[in-house]
């Protein structure tokens, strides 16, 4: 009997260690069965010294350029033009660190300083712009959503001139058309401009909590400046390094890495009704071009890159 006992007790714990490796186990990425992915990416900050905020939107609109993401659904909207600033000792280039320049002729500004206006923003993603370049969505698009420059508690100011707020932005995310949106916001008090989101399907990441700043990176003696934020810099450095977006998650490349010694902020995540567990959505989603995440096989997740 009492080796019975001893018998059953060591299967007990057999099954214990068994289960705890399986709880561990990487989780497989599961992919969108979306058919388009776009992107809207705004620098709201005008004047030479928010050099880094353009740099940050660049950084980012060279990101998803690098990964398939064409030009026809990108919308790019700049509210200053710092490569060709006067004051630039690099003219019609900006730099963040790297040998290559983020502007060169191939870049496509879709709005541009004084255009960039809350309305124009709100017609862009809607698509009920006229003339101007506008999002051209549907049920089955993805949108990626970058919004770089100055926020507080529920609002993101728009060329020290006007204001977005919380409720605005839910309010444009109700009427849109998608089938799932990434809203990454870096600036000062981000996580709260996804305060009021309610819409379906949206994911939200910001950079800093309420009563945070979001802080530059680093600077550039030749420039005078700070060139990049520490949540841009580090983001792009690593998915920029990445070999195939389809075998890394949003958790592990967007959050994770992410820590309060190192970023001073902590990073704010927000997921609304519908949406999927951010370490099952593959990078892929939101970051490339669908055709050639196509062509990518979901993998179990690898170890991302953590140079900064």
């Amino acid at each position: 009997m009492m080796l019975l006992t001893q018998f059953a007790l060591l299967l007990l714990i057999l099954c214990a260690v068994t289960l705890r490796g399986v709880s561990g186990a990487k989780p497989t990425l599961k992919k969108s069965n979306h058919t388009s992915n776009h992107a809207v990416i705004l620098s709201a900050s005008r004047f030479w010294f928010n050099y880094r905020h353009v740099a940050n939107a660049l950084s980012i609109y060279s990101l998803v350029k690098k990964h398939g993401i064409p030009d026809k659904n990108i919308i790019l909207l700049l509210a200053d033009e710092i490569p060709g600033n006067p004051r630039n000792p690099f003219k019609n280039k900006i730099f963040t660190g790297g040998q290559s320049s983020l502007f060169d002729a191939s870049t496509q500004i879709d709005y541009r300083g004084e255009d960039v206006t809350v309305d124009a923003l709100r017609k862009a993603m809607l698509g009920t712009g006229g003339s101007q370049r506008v999002l051209h969505t549907d049920a089955d698009s993805n949108v990626l959503i970058y919004w770089t420059g100055h926020g507080g508690d529920n609002f993101f100011k728009f060329q020290d001139v006007e204001e977005i707020t919380a409720t605005d932005i839910a309010d444009i995310l109700n009427e849109m058309e998608y089938r799932n949106v990434l809203f990454l916001a870096d600036t000062c008090q981000a996580f709260t401009l996804g305060d009021s989101i309610t819409a379906p399907n949206v994911y939200m990441i910001g950079s800093s909590l309420r009563n945070e700043n979001s802080y530059a990176h680093h600077s550039d003696p030749s420039i005078g400046l700070s060139v990049i934020e520490r949540y841009t810099h580090r983001l792009t450095q690593m998915v920029g390094s990445a070999k195939s977006l389809s075998s890394f998650s949003i958790q592990q490349m967007m959050i994770d890495p992410f820590d309060f010694r190192r970023e001073q902020a902590h990073v704010g995540v927000k997921q609304t009704a519908g949406t999927r567990p951010l370490n099952e959505v593959p990078l892929s989603d939101f970051f490339s071009n669908v055709d050639t995440k196509n062509k990518e096989d979901v993998k179990i997740l690898e170890k991302p890159s953590l140079k900064s």
